[in-house]
């Protein structure tokens, strides 16, 4: 086969994925490029990012005492964290007190940032969402998962560090 007829369908998945990606984000939003607009309520809170985690989302849940008390448990599933195969964002939270969460993930080697995904209460302290990981056409990706949760007065950002395959 030629590198002309290689090149070619690569070129077209790539670009359908791209499509794809641009019209989930615009049905997302409400059919409007809004951009990430800051949200009114940031300047007023207080804003505490705890440092990454010593643990591996990959591998099992990870658990992460908060300042002030209470603990949060998070969980990506099923394991293994693959590309583009729908990912279960699960957030468990004791003794702390929330009106929302989000699950940001980011890229690490590579720049590959997209928009949070709310995290919906199905119990009390009980968040649950879904999330994808964009393939990387490089190989085995590192990872940020960043786990916030607000109240009426405090933000607090837990972060977790990840390999996918």
């Amino acid at each position: 086969m030629t590198r002309r007829k290689i090149f070619l369908p690569i070129l077209v998945a790539l670009l359908s994925l791209l499509s794809i990606f641009l019209a989930g984000r615009w049905f997302w939003r409400g059919g409007q490029w809004t951009g990430n607009a800051p949200d009114a309520r940031a300047e007023t809170l207080e804003i505490t990012r705890l440092p990454p985690a010593a643990c591996d989302l990959s591998q099992t849940p990870c658990r992460v005492e908060l300042p002030g008390g209470g603990d949060l448990t998070a969980e990506l599933a099923p394991r293994p964290l693959t590309p583009l195969q729908p990912l279960t964002a699960r957030l468990i939270l004791r003794d702390v007190p929330a009106q929302s969460a989000l699950l940001t993930l980011s890229g690490i080697n590579m720049d590959m940032p997209f928009d949070p995904a709310p995290l919906r209460e199905i119990a009390p302290g009980q968040f649950i969402g879904q999330a994808v990981l964009p393939i990387c056409v490089t190989g085995p990706m590192r990872w940020r998962a960043e786990f916030s949760i607000t109240d009426q007065r405090r933000q607090t950002i837990a972060e977790f560090l990840f390999d996918s395959r």
